[in-house]
């Protein structure tokens, strides 16, 4: 199983791919105002880590598989770890970290960083598809898979960037551009104007081992065999239950769980911005059965029945159908039921045809005995004959259903007569407090301020970590004063970096730094051990020496690129037939391309 890693030539082009991005989807999916495709989830999470909403001031308890959408925000206390995935994309947050979920679209997934230190693993994107990570400094961008390192340092007025394994875009405010190779570590302090300094690599920290230990774990699962490795918390499936394949069906994971167990029947509803009604299933398994592809009643058991392998597989808050008209005394129900194999979702959040089309085709796969249609736009879903209706219902009282309780202690049975008769409705009747999304306050207060970082994104712009905010012009301010920082070594500048001399500090290279081209000094990263000094291991990267990560004290293996989940042993990456190495820059600016301020237009509407 391997990475695919890309070509210096692909990499030239990333700037252009910034800039003049032509997405497959998000043209039709904007103007129709389709929901994100990928969704993230809080996949890890340790110690004290709060959790605050989009639209909302109220924190809470983090908890594994809650949904992760554009506006959360995340914080770390000093004892706090966690991680978020989204798709292929895993950020791993150290200690008093805050970060949040900032943009989420087929071409472009941000996250912002305002104090603290992430470890970013890509093991893949979506085609034309830029990941960005936005700091109070600039921004960090590549376009592939790739591993980096951002750590933002609130009180020394900087933010570091490492890049770890593939060449990566850095962009701030006052038109700064430059690109970082692997082994490679840039700070930015400032905002407007940014002043630049190379720092030594750091060793790696327990941030780094930690990434690497979650990054085996994640690679060594079974499941990825019959899954997309797009599809969030697969890893988990091979614990908790067992495959078989060929089946009617395809291959079918059976959960280990107790007899009488049905699907979405042990979780609760929380209302989560685009979609509204959002599940959350208790068990930790319990994100990708329920959020893709359809569950099934098969031999006595439930199972569940992924969608095809090659899709790139559109998220869904819940793939269940609402049944309206249910009532038990007297008392009115919210009752719904899983989809089965083949059977059509109908979501009840606006969006276009082409994302009912995505959403439904992209998890389910064709077999024996399941049809997939070119199309479900205008399928008529309240004539359709659901085939777990009578064995898979869930019913709550409505005002229960709004409260977001716990569906195991508040379901209320219901009669299979009842069941045979009931209308299949568009969205549930009632409405889902949107409060209900924090299950537990906070273990203790959060010590960050209300109002929310801002931070320069890849346009040089600022934007504030919070949603609908629409980008503003950075305002000037006094150049920072660049001081080495504390556990660090300032180096020079490699060969072929182009930096223009109004951003540049007085004295990049402190005494005793080696000159351009040779080895660098020994740094740590804050409070890390010192890295080896001359002699060190390095590596070749576009033509140029460059130093290589050096092994933690613990003698844990040095952080590499981890193979992609389903990807076949053994294979080497290799580039292309024709493709020269190089620098990728002239100037400050990309080999054969002019640097244009033609972005594209911001997606946030104006802030009221």
């Amino acid at each position: 199983m391997q990475v695919q890693v890309p070509s210096p030539l692909r990499k030239l082009a990333l700037t252009a791919a910034l800039t003049l991005l032509l997405p497959l989807f998000s043209t039709e999916s904007r103007a129709q105002g389709d929901p994100p495709p990928q969704a993230g989830r809080v996949s890890f999470a340790s110690g004290t880590v709060s959790f605050e909403p989009a639209g909302l001031t109220d924190w809470g308890q983090a908890e594994v598989n809650q949904p992760y959408g554009p506006g959360d925000r995340i914080f770390t206390d000093s004892d706090g770890r966690a991680e978020i995935q989204i798709g292929q994309t895993y950020i791993r947050i150290g200690p008093n970290s805050d970060v949040t979920f900032m943009n989420d679209e087929a071409d472009e997934i941000s996250v912002g960083v305002g104090q603290g230190s992430v470890h970013v693993h890509c093991l893949g994107l979506w085609p034309n598809q830029v990941l960005h990570v936005n700091t109070p400094s600039g921004t960090q961008s590549v376009d592939s898979a790739s591993e980096m390192r951002v750590d933002v340092l609130a009180d020394q007025n900087a933010a570091v960037f490492t890049d770890l394994s593939a060449n990566s875009i850095l962009e701030g405010a006052g038109g700064f551009h430059q690109m970082i190779t692997p082994g490679q570590s840039l700070e930015l302090a400032g905002s407007n104007p940014v002043i630049p300094q190379y720092l030594a690599p750091a060793a790696p920290d327990d941030l780094d081992t930690w990434s690497q230990q979650r990054d085996q774990q994640i690679a060594m699962a079974t499941s990825w065999r019959y899954i997309s490795p797009e599809i969030p918390g697969g890893e988990l499936l091979d614990a908790n239950g067992s495959w078989i394949p060929g089946t009617p069906y395809g291959a079918i994971w059976f959960p280990n769980v107790a007899p009488g167990w049905a699907p979405y029947h042990y979780g609760r509803w929380v209302n989560h911005a685009p979609w509204g009604p959002v599940w959350v299933e208790d068990e930790s398994w319990g994100y990708a059965p329920f959020h893709y592809g359809r569950w099934v009643s098969f031999q006595g058991r439930w199972g569940w029945v992924p969608g095809p392998r090659e899709a790139h597989p559109v998220w869904s808050p819940a793939l269940v159908v609402f049944a309206g008209g249910v009532q038990v005394g007297g008392v009115a129900m919210s009752a719904w039921f899983p989809l089965g194999p083949g059977e059509p979702y109908r979501p009840w959040y606006p969006c276009s045809p082409h994302y009912i089309d995505r959403v439904n085709i992209s998890n389910m796969a064709e077999g024996p005995r399941v049809h997939v249609l070119t199309t479900y736009a205008g399928f008529n879903f309240g004539g359709f004959n659901f085939a777990l209706r009578t064995v898979g219902v869930t019913a709550m009282r409505q005002e229960d259903f709004a409260a977001g309780r716990p569906v195991r202690q508040t379901n209320v049975v219901v009669n299979v007569n009842v069941i045979q008769h009931v209308t299949i409705i568009e969205r549930p009747v009632v409405q889902i407090n949107e409060r209900v999304i924090i299950n537990r306050p906070p273990a203790r207060p959060v010590p960050v301020a209300a109002v929310r970082p801002a931070l320069i994104n890849e346009k040089g712009m600022v934007v504030s970590a919070r949603p609908n905010f629409h980008p503003v012009a950075a305002p000037v301010r006094p150049a920072p004063v660049v001081r080495t920082l504390p556990g660090r070594q300032a180096v020079a500048p490699p060969p072929g970096s182009h930096v223009p001399p109004h951003m540049t500090p007085a004295a990049q290279t402190p005494v005793g730094a080696h000159p351009a081209g040779g080895a660098t000094q020994p740094g740590a990263r804050l409070g890390g051990t010192p890295a080896p000094s001359e002699g060190a291991p390095h590596t070749q990267v576009n033509g140029e020496r460059q130093p290589s990560r050096p092994p933690a004290e613990n003698n844990a293996a040095p952080a590499k690129t981890t193979p992609q989940p389903g990807a076949k042993t053994g294979e080497t990456p290799t580039t292309k037939q024709g493709e020269k190495p190089g620098n990728g820059h002239t100037n400050g600016k990309p080999e054969g391309k002019d640097r244009k301020d033609d972005h594209k237009d911001d997606k946030q509407p104006e802030s009221k």
